[in-house]
């Protein structure tokens, strides 16, 4: 993957439909998969600017959503294996460092279960714990279809992020076999022994305990022997890590770089 050190949008033809690519920086290839519906290209505020004097950072929008072509993907294997020709189009090398955020972590970890030869380390920001959370499954369901209908009467009454809602909103109805799919990947496959870190949000809101335990759980799992990863804890920040303490992300992801001792695509 050639850049200039330049931050350069593209439109990159991944087969049948092109997503919209920003490439930035020079050095290793650090993949941001952005949480939501996936409007990667600007959702990450500072990190790409402060990650690029070292890497060659990639922000991309998912099929279907912000100003990628294509349909939205039902699930997260079809997004996994599109990264994976999205990676495969802008050119040739060795494996990548990939970021997850929030909903983004579950196309992570499916991507590098399916894909384990194409990661050279692992970050999960804030990640949605996979698996059946604690409580009713006939609650939680109705709680995201409640949540995707309230988005798409919102879309309706017109505005300029009415496209993002229903992207948005797309995607919060299929959250519940998201979480399943993303734990039965990860049962079925693993993810790679690849150095990995979680970062997790110091300032969570207010959950029942039980739900606290599963989403502890699922980090450390992540996370996996000390001597592939651990869990850190971003103190200054929300789920909104990228915007509120990018300086946290940036230095676990130069950590993992330096661990992967320049196994990424260049």
């Amino acid at each position: 993957m050639v850049t200039d050190g330049q931050e350069a949008d593209r439109r990159v033809d991944v087969g049948g439909h092109e997503l919209r690519v920003r490439v930035q920086g020079t050095g290793p290839v650090v993949v941001l998969e952005a949480g939501g519906a996936g409007q990667g290209v600007g959702a990450w505020g500072t990190v790409p600017e402060l990650l690029a004097p070292s890497a060659t950072v990639v922000t991309y929008d998912r099929a279907g959503v912000g100003r990628s072509g294509g349909s939205q993907a039902r699930t997260l294997a079809e997004q996994a294996d599109g990264l994976r020709r999205l990676l495969d189009a802008l050119g040739p090398g060795g494996p990548v460092v990939l970021v997850g955020w929030s909903y983004g972590g579950l196309v992570t970890q499916v991507f590098a279960a399916r894909h384990p030869d194409d990661v050279a380390g692992l970050v999960f920001v804030d990640p949605t714990a996979a698996g059946v959370p604690p409580g009713s499954d006939r609650v939680r369901r109705w709680s995201f279809g409640v949540m995707h209908w309230l988005l798409r009467v919102r879309a309706s009454r017109g505005g300029t992020d009415g496209a993002a809602l229903r992207e948005l909103a797309f995607t919060l109805r299929g959250m519940p076999d998201a979480m399943v799919e993303a734990a039965l990947a990860r049962e079925a496959r693993g993810l790679p022994s690849v150095p990995t870190r979680v970062v997790v949000a110091g300032r969570r809101p207010a959950m029942p305990r039980a739900q606290r335990e599963h989403l502890d759980r699922d980090h450390a799992a992540l996370a996996g022997a000390p001597s592939r990863g651990r869990v850190l804890v971003a103190g200054r920040a929300g789920h909104q890590i990228p915007a509120e303490q990018p300086d946290a992300i940036v230095q676990v992801v130069q950590e993992v770089l330096h661990d992967a001792g320049g196994r990424g695509r260049a």
